[in-house]
């Protein structure tokens, strides 16, 4: 019995051996066949797999205002995570915290209803679900702010609460300015490459240098190594001045209420340097909504009467007529050449002379086709190429794609062309973008020094000034100063004296000169429309100039010719005036005081810790019975009848509501009253006036 039992374990350990030593060989065979008789195949296999190559995305560089602040950068945005299945999952304290849990979750972060955050995590929880996505975008910031909510708060071996900064990540190009400049900045394509405005022209600077990863072997196993890290590309200043757009666009908003046209422009330029300090685009959309989409500001249209300073200046500089000189008005019509069937030269109010300043103050057609005929009736195309050496056909680059020059075509010595050249002299036949009629302006206030306009001031590396983008000029003297100084007193006559037609431009508090412009526009056909463009092109104050500003409007819904001093003018008008009570112009502010009594200021309704402070900065007292504190929460709708748009909006949404606004002012009327019970997500429509 044994004997046959020793015999089976034999056999056994036989059978063992037998196979170990079966399996030995084939190792043996297999590694002498990988790596010696097709070592090449998988050494080649290896070097492809380890010469792959990944490129990592470098982090954009943003877009600053002219003091730093930022108007376009890089958010980095997490997805917040639950897993249900970890081992020490608190259970029970879960359920005891979910509603209060849920409540929070709808005011802070409202893409759902408390109600659909408690079914949505007891559904996950159930199911025991490894990964329930709490909330789809949250900052750094919010994590932070989760991590305070109940049961979130306990770390993530027993809450499962937790984010993926590495798979999870998403990266956005926000603007913490909205819309303010949207054009002018631009935006990106889905592979973070500029494709509008800033973006496009400097992608180069602002993308970065891509890094690169590499495969790597480790002991356990490949891995992509940073062989290069990304570059973060270069920060790019600008010369927009936030206040100023702001002022810019509020303005135009409230101008846009009141005439609703296709679309809008309104630029301002400091007169010194040429820096573009505000720019806004708005196009009318087919819901009848104004949002940033084409930059009209560089696109070129025919200008009508506001170019006429172009003329002026060319016919004066080339002493062809003084300020005071005489010139024929035919009473009102000219007919050009005399005996042809042409559509004659028309002046609104026809009169049988005038003076060269009246012909810009009264607008005259007549009055600049007689000057420019004086001057080049012989030889048209002297005027044009007067023109050219001035300067003002050069490229500005402003970097913004698709700008366009202006089209001003050569004459030749013919009749026709002579015809052309008295409707080139009040701005038909030509086509300037606004931002040209602005730079002629602008050189009219510096004296005729035609500075560049200049809309990038500064790129900057990791922190540090690497590039300045200095003042520049189109041409030192585009025209003599003392031209300069007669253009300055035209324009001052065409808006301060009680017949000039840019008169309803006037401000008791800041001097104005400018010019008005009116064109009727070109349909699809090629013919002149019944619709109009208007515009108002001028600088401010008069006496030292700071700023030069044009407003466009085109085809407002108005009955009849609109007024261009009136709503384009009064947009530069409100621009000047809230730059005069800032303190931003350099003139005397004139307020009368009282000797004999003390007024407190109104206070409105706002923060009631910045009022005070405020308050006490200024050494004054106030009521500050309408204002309250921002920052305390509850659970009833607030008022806010008679607070400013930002006001209202920071308090209501920190209450986690949804805001619409309609008009601009005060808030007047409120959709929910107030001491109401709100519930976060709810949306509630403010009325300003």
């Amino acid at each position: 019995m044994e004997t046959r039992n020793r015999n089976h374990i034999l056999l056994r350990y036989a059978l063992v051996i037998v196979g170990v030593l079966v399996f030995s060989v084939a190792i043996v065979k297999k590694a002498a066949d990988t790596c010696i008789i097709h070592a090449d195949k998988w050494n080649e296999k290896a070097a492809r797999m380890l010469s792959v190559t990944h490129e990592v995305m470098p982090e954009r560089g943003d877009i600053l205002a002219q003091n730093g602040e930022v108007m376009a950068t890089n958010m980095t945005y997490y997805r917040a995570l639950i897993d249900f299945g970890v081992p020490k999952f608190k259970s029970r304290e879960f359920n005891d915290s979910l509603k209060t849990l849920c409540k929070l979750l709808g005011k802070y972060f409202p893409e759902r209803t408390p109600a659909a955050y408690e079914k949505a995590m007891r559904t996950a929880f159930l199911r025991k679900k490894r990964y329930f996505v709490l909330v789809r975008e949250i900052t750094g910031r919010d994590y932070e702010l989760l991590k305070t909510f109940p049961f979130l708060r306990h770390s993530t071996q027993y809450s499962g609460f937790h984010i993926d900064p590495e798979r999870e990540k998403i990266v956005k190009r926000e603007k913490p300015y909205g819309t303010m400049a949207s054009r002018a900045i631009g935006g990106l394509d889905e592979t973070f490459h500029g494709n509008s405005g800033l973006e496009k022209a400097l992608d180069s600077l602002l993308y970065g240098i891509p890094g690169k990863t590499v495969k790597k072997q480790i002991p356990s196993g490949m891995v992509d190594w940073v062989a290069e890290p990304p570059r973060r590309g270069l920060d790019v200043k600008t010369t927009i001045d936030v206040d100023i757009q702001d002022i810019t666009e509020q303005a135009l908003l409230q101008t846009i209420e009141e005439t609703q046209p296709e679309f809008a422009v309104a630029i301002v330029m400091e007169v010194a340097t040429g820096d573009i300090k505000a720019m806004s685009n708005l196009s009318r959309l087919p819901g009848g909504e104004y949002v940033e989409t084409v930059n009209n500001a560089v696109q070129g249209y025919e200008p009508g009467s506001v170019v006429k300073p172009l003329s002026m200046m060319v016919a004066l500089d080339d002493g062809v007529i003084r300020p005071h000189d005489v010139v024929n008005g035919h009473d009102g019509v000219f007919r050009y050449p005399a005996g042809m069937k042409v559509r004659p030269i028309t002046d609104t109010h026809g009169r049988a002379s005038m003076t060269a300043t009246e012909a810009m103050k009264y607008s005259s057609n007549i009055g600049l086709s007689e000057i420019i005929l004086r001057g080049y009736e012989r030889n048209p195309d002297e005027f044009v190429q007067r023109i050219y050496k001035s300067g003002f056909m050069e490229p500005f680059d402003l970097c913004i794609p698709g700008a366009a020059r202006p089209t001003i075509r050569h004459l030749k010595s013919t009749v026709q062309d002579r015809i052309n050249l008295t409707r080139m002299s009040y701005g038909y036949t030509t086509k300037i973008p606004p931002i040209y009629t602005l730079a002629l302006y602008n050189t009219i206030a510096n004296d005729g020094q035609f500075v560049k306009p200049r809309l990038v001031k500064e790129l900057i590396r990791d922190g540090v000034t690497d590039t300045v983008f200095d003042i520049s000029y189109i041409r030192k003297q585009a025209c003599k100063p003392e031209t300069a100084r007669a253009l300055r007193n035209m324009l001052y006559a065409v808006v301060n004296d009680d017949d000039g037609t840019g008169r309803r431009a006037r401000s008791k508090k800041v001097t104005i000169a400018g010019k008005t412009g009116t064109v009727r526009t070109i349909g699809s056909d090629g013919k002149y429309e019944t619709r109009y463009r208007i515009t108002f092109c001028g600088f401010f104050p008069y006496e030292n100039p700071q700023y030069s500003c044009i407003v466009l409007l085109g085809k407002p819904n108005l009955p009849g010719m609109p007024s261009a001093g009136y709503y384009c003018g009064g947009v530069l008008k409100k621009i000047a005036e809230t730059l005069y009570s800032m303190g931003r112009l350099d003139v005397p502010m004139d307020i009368p005081s009282d000797s004999t009594s003390v007024r407190s200021p109104a206070i409105l309704k706002g923060d009631i810790a910045e009022t005070r402070q405020v308050l006490q900065h200024l050494g004054v007292r106030g009521d500050v019975t309408q204002c309250r504190d921002m920052e305390a929460y509850c659970d009833s709708m607030p008022d806010v009848c008679g607070m400013g748009a930002r006001d209202a909006l920071y308090i209501l949404e920190r209450e986690g509501l949804n805001v619409n606004i309609q008009g601009r002012g005060k808030v007047v009327e409120q959709s929910i009253p107030s001491g109401k019970v709100i519930q976060p997500g709810t949306t509630v429509i403010l009325k300003l006036k």
